[in-house]
């Protein structure tokens, strides 16, 4: 998809409001608050969790007495188109706050538009924690790939008791390559040996050369942090291999939170079963605020929720109620009270915001079994 980027004139205008460190973006006092939310991909459903929290604020009268509208926008597939949307949201449908957009390589280059433009901006799905590298106005309402890489290296070395591990993912893309660093160094730093590190490029339909010297090194445990269109040809080669650890047995295969997609786990070529992956919550969890958010999401869409449309939901909310207690919808105001965050419940948990506008919150490890992701364990920071 093609989109322009809006008129010079009136990001000039803009802009002059304030500089880009000052956060001076105010909504029109009349007429509904509007929300820009940016869904990257095929992630079609990550809407379904942003628009079910405007739907409950608008029950319980809106924003600041005033209806809430989602400007929403899905399928964005390059990084560049991302920001121009961003801009244009801003810009022209004068939109109060970006939720959103949930890649990361996506949310390196809005968050710039948001900080420049003086408008908050809570990332959804996105975990790389270079994403607030923007400023002070970007905050993200998932766990960060560092916290979220360490868990899987943690659970691999002292859950599964593998010693040795390899990892083939997507070559420069800031999500794939950022969590496959951050699993390598902490399984390292756990005592594990990191045998393999290999690298494909997007697209790619031929993993052979790859998974030959993986198999050579014989991993016990190989980490497949990508993209469900390469996990699942990747997957599928690596059993007809078959490949096999050092004594004989199956290689484990894990993944991150990209895996928790329909269109992985319900490929018919993708050959994940006994895998394990890290996602933000299960459907099973027992936190009332998230069971709460799976009931009202399967009553709306017939259908239980992922980890992402949870973070679509919560994004909302955090900057929902950072507002309310505002009691404004001017930029710095609402920024101080993101910031402030304690103990917010919905479909995740946070218990507070860091100086880099990281969460501090929990990661679940779910394992996939009988072709079905099934709940394993929580692990909390």
């Amino acid at each position: 998809m093609k989109r322009t980027s809006v008129a010079l004139a009136a990001v000039i205008a803009l802009a002059s409001c304030g500089d880009d460190t000052t956060p001076s973006s105010v909504a029109p006092d009349d007429g509904p608050v509007r929300i820009g939310h940016l869904v990257s991909g095929d992630r079609i459903s990550y809407r379904n969790g942003a628009a079910l929290a405007v739907d409950e604020v608008n029950a319980g009268g809106g924003l600041l007495g005033r209806p809430v509208e989602l400007v929403s926008e899905v399928g964005i597939e390059e990084a560049a188109v991302a920001a121009q949307i961003a801009e244009r949201m801003i810009v022209t449908d004068e939109v109060v706050a970006i939720i959103g957009p949930n890649r990361s390589t996506h949310a390196v280059e809005v968050g710039p538009v948001a900080q420049r433009l003086g408008v908050p901006m809570v990332t959804t799905a996105a975990t790389n924690p270079r994403v607030t590298e923007a400023g002070e106005l970007v905050f993200m309402a998932a766990y960060t790939d560092r916290f979220q890489g360490g868990v899987m290296a943690q659970f691999a070395r002292e859950t599964l008791g593998v010693t040795t591990a390899a990892f083939l993912t997507e070559r420069g893309d800031v999500y794939a390559e950022g969590i496959a660093e951050f699993f390598a160094v902490s399984f390292r730093d756990l005592g594990g040996t990191v045998v393999r590190e290999e690298f494909y490029d997007a697209g790619a339909t031929d993993f052979s050369a790859q998974l030959a010297r993986i198999s050579a090194a014989a991993p016990e445990i190989l980490f497949l942090p990508g993209f469900p269109p390469e996990v699942a040809l990747i997957t599928r080669a690596a059993r007809a291999l078959p490949l096999t650890d050092a004594d004989g047995g199956q290689t484990v295969l894990a993944g991150g939170d990209t895996w928790d997609n329909p269109e992985l786990l319900q490929n018919e070529g993708a050959d994940v079963e006994g895998g394990y992956f890290t996602t933000h919550f299960s459907p099973d969890t027992d936190e009332p605020a998230a069971r709460a958010f799976v009931a009202a999401y399967q009553a709306a869409y017939g259908t239980l929720p992922s980890g992402g449309d949870g973070v679509n939901y919560d994004a909302v909310r955090i900057f929902v109620e950072a507002a309310e207690r505002a009691g404004t919808l001017e930029a710095a105001a609402v920024r101080r009270q993101i910031a402030a965050t304690e103990d917010y419940a919905g479909a995740t948990r946070i218990a507070r915001y860091s100086e880099d506008r990281h969460p501090t919150k929990s990661v679940v490890i779910m394992s996939v079994r009988d072709g079905a992701k099934t709940f394993f364990r929580q692990v909390d920071p």
